[in-house]
């Protein structure tokens, strides 16, 4: 009888059949594109009415269906495939706990299940640098889950809450699972974060948030996907791995940059981040009176881009050998021409 470990080494070396959840969104896209170039099988779970467009393009099996089904119909979906990357979430939006909860929590609990029924080899949770909450100092993957998350931060809550049933299912079930940690991710097909940025660049004068010379924690979706395909690749399940770049990213060169693709050269002005930050404790409040918006935390969106860059990927780098293959200003600038481009 062939041992459970040397089994995935020949299958990694025949060849992935991976199924992905989230294709149809920024970092899902990403991952079919790199998996694909790299002549893996992708079976990728969209719901009805998606944009598959490009999931198409790139060769991509596509099956109909939504993470809150339930587990046999999934598993029946993820028929023939050897690995599992779920990377569907509710991200933004303005949408309400239950509805977060039931995509986020519910829905990884689902997909791991049919994914343990249908018997997926090695499993990927694409998780997020929120789960940590706020926490001072240099964070790595031991550091605890445990900082403060704003109750209105409902991504972040259900992403600590989906890491826990990841785990769980990992030691109840068998199933070998990697959870993968990026910051904020941005690239083309990002029709959310970096098309509101786009709107203000296209402005003559661009608020600069605090001085601009803060470090941002955000990473390419090429560099994420890359990150992946080798988490894939190693299946080592208990394993847990941040992704960012490392590289020292100031907001005013993220902007510049991003302008560059965009062919705008606009003027910009350092705000005072107490005026920042005191504007949005005041979003905050009267958000919880909007429809839509008081679910959204201001403070936390004014945090991200006033704070330093604290999260490191030395242990990708290290175990796996992680090398970003698209440096950021290169990354930036094909971002803004993919936006000028599509909007």
């Amino acid at each position: 009888m062939v041992a459970k470990s040397e089994t995935r080494k020949v299958q990694r070396a025949l060849g992935m059949r991976v199924f992905l959840t989230g294709g149809t969104g920024l970092l899902g896209s990403h991952l079919a594109d790199e998996l694909r170039s790299c002549g893996q099988d992708v079976v990728a779970l969209n719901r009805p009415g998606s944009d598959v467009a490009f999931l198409k393009a790139q060769g991509c099996t596509l099956v109909e269906g939504d993470v809150r089904d339930d587990i046999e119909s999934l598993a029946q979906l993820m028929a023939g495939c050897t690995h599992l990357v779920h990377s569907a979430a509710i991200v933004y939006g303005g949408s309400s706990w239950p509805k977060v909860h039931a995509v986020n929590v519910d829905g990884t609990r689902n997909v791991l299940m049919a994914a343990v029924k249908a018997g997926i080899n090695f499993a990927v949770h694409v998780s997020s640098v929120v789960v940590y909450g706020i926490v001072d100092g240099t964070v790595t993957e031991d550091t605890p889950l445990d900082g403060r998350i704003h109750d209105g931060d409902l991504y972040a809550r259900s992403k600590r809450q989906a890491e826990v049933i990841a785990r769980e299912i990992e030691e109840e079930h068998g199933l070998p699972v990697s959870v993968v940690r990026p910051c904020g991710v941005y690239g083309e097909r990002d029709r959310l974060t970096a098309l509101t940025v786009a709107k203000f660049l296209r402005l003559p004068i661009v608020p600069l948030l605090g001085s601009g010379r803060n470090t941002i924690p955000v990473v390419y979706s090429g560099n994420v996907a890359h990150a992946l395909r080798l988490v894939l690749e190693a299946a080592r399940g208990g394993t847990t791995y941040d992704v960012g770049f490392d590289l020292p990213l100031s907001q005013r060169a993220m902007l510049e940059d991003l302008a560059v693709g965009l062919g705008k050269r606009p003027i910009f002005l350092a705000m005072p981040a107490s005026l920042i930050r005191g504007g949005a404790r005041v979003l905050d409040r009267l958000g919880a009176f909007i429809p839509g918006v008081k679910h959204l935390s201001i403070s936390r969106v004014a945090e991200f881009a006033l704070g330093e860059n604290p999260y490191i990927s030395r242990r990708l780098r290290e175990e796996l050998g992680w090398d970003p293959p698209y440096p950021h200003k290169d990354a930036l600038i094909r971002t803004g021409l993919w936006l000028t481009e599509h909007t």
